[in-house]
């Protein structure tokens, strides 16, 4: 590397040893060129005009939402819950579930229908039953039920919310991946859809009956980028990936880029049943001996920092904003965009204040917010007045 190349600033940093092993780290970077050659002039111009084309995309997509609500929170909590860095935050079984990266206890459970009452559990450890780096929440076959995929031991976990709640901390094995998935989740059809660095594709499908299956590459804008290899060029396109309590079709929402893909599974496959690109992320890819990764520019319009889906609706939490110029709440915001399963926008939903996570009820009546408000506060929203 020399003295030209860049200063770090953050963002997800996705990490490759030679080994094959895969560790996802919060690291902050920010690429900025410092030459005063013509060539870096020329890259500086058109680096401005890709970010003014992605801006006006964007603004022509958000003019097609032609309904907007201003929403207004209240507190779900009477009393103060202290929260460390939350990771994951689901609605499951009447409740809200989540991850939290420092706690002692990992997972926060608070039953709607038990005056919130507050449960904690899930243990760090490499025993049975104990948790190495959680890395999302998913559905199960009953309301009771919930998965939890954990990314260094490799196994997704049944969670039995009802023997949680009587302190029985005993957790199924339902699958144990060995294709380097970053994300596992059941489907509907005893199938498990995956995400990942894999070789040539974006998704894994595999289960008993069909082995192992992939589908789909990591976006790209020209063949140039397209010969970056897709294990590479997926780092720069990292995103929140949520899936219906129907478990049978989910949303990608990358990060560093207006993208937005809707996909179905069947008991064969995954297929692609919408998209929309406003545009493409600028990175380098950076590849030794012993790892490989794609540091991304701090000029980068930030998009879509959280994503939830419920039977009907997709709902967005949009950011807009660049790391260089709002360092300190770019992964927050107080827009959500909501748009139906077939890509139709519905309406534009406006916080009272910035949220770094939501989750929104089955029925689609209340939004839940993880609200930067000084300190994070859950609140609620009702979305049917």
């Amino acid at each position: 590397m020399t003295d030209e190349q860049r200063r770090l600033c953050p963002c997800f940093c996705i990490i490759g040893f030679s080994n094959g092993v895969v560790l996802l780290f919060l690291i902050k970077f920010v690429i900025m060129y410092k030459t005063a050659s013509f060539v870096s002039y020329v890259a500086a111009f058109i680096f401005l005009c890709g970010c003014t084309d992605v801006k006006d995309r964007m603004s022509q997509w958000d003019q097609s939402f032609l309904e907007s609500k201003n929403l207004v929170s209240t507190p779900l909590l009477e009393d103060e819950l202290i929260l460390g860095r939350p990771f994951t935050f689901q609605y499951v079984d009447s409740s809200l579930l989540i991850y939290d990266f420092l706690a002692d206890s990992l997972f926060t459970l608070i039953d709607l229908n038990d005056n919130n009452r507050i449960y904690r559990f899930g243990q760090k450890g490499q025993g049975a039953n104990e948790f190495l780096q959680p890395a999302s929440f998913g559905f199960s076959s009953a309301d009771s039920l919930c998965t939890i995929y954990d990314l260094y031991k490799k196994q997704l976990y049944e969670v039995n919310l009802t023997e949680v709640k009587r302190g029985i901390e005993k957790y199924t094995v339902l699958c144990s991946d060995t294709l380097g998935s970053i994300n596992l989740y059941a489907t509907r059809h005893s199938s498990f859809l995956g995400k990942g660095f894999y070789e040539h594709n974006m998704f894994s499908l595999t289960g008993r009956d069909i082995g192992r299956k992939f589908f789909f590459e990591y976006p790209y804008r020209d063949g140039r980028e397209h010969d970056i290899p897709n294990h590479l060029r997926g780092m720069a396109y990292q995103g929140s990936l949520c899936f219906s309590p129907s478990m049978d079709r989910f949303a990608f929402a990358v990060m560093e880029s207006p993208i937005l893909m809707f996909f179905s599974v069947n008991d064969t496959s995954v297929v692609k049943t919408y998209e929309w690109i406003g545009g493409y992320p600028e990175y380098r890819t950076e590849v030794t001996e012993k790892s490989y990764s794609a540091p991304v520019s701090a000029d980068n319009l930030t998009s879509f920092v959280g994503s939830y889906a419920t039977h009907k609706y997709v709902y967005l939490l949009y950011s807009g904003k660049t790391y260089r110029e709002s360092p300190a709440d770019v992964f927050q915001s107080t827009v959500i965009y909501r748009l139906s399963w077939d890509g139709t926008p519905v309406d534009k939903l406006l916080l009272d204040h910035p949220a770094i996570m939501i989750c929104v009820s089955p029925d689609d009546k209340v939004l839940y917010s993880l609200a930067s408000k000084g300190e994070l506060e859950i609140v609620q929203y009702p979305l049917e007045q």
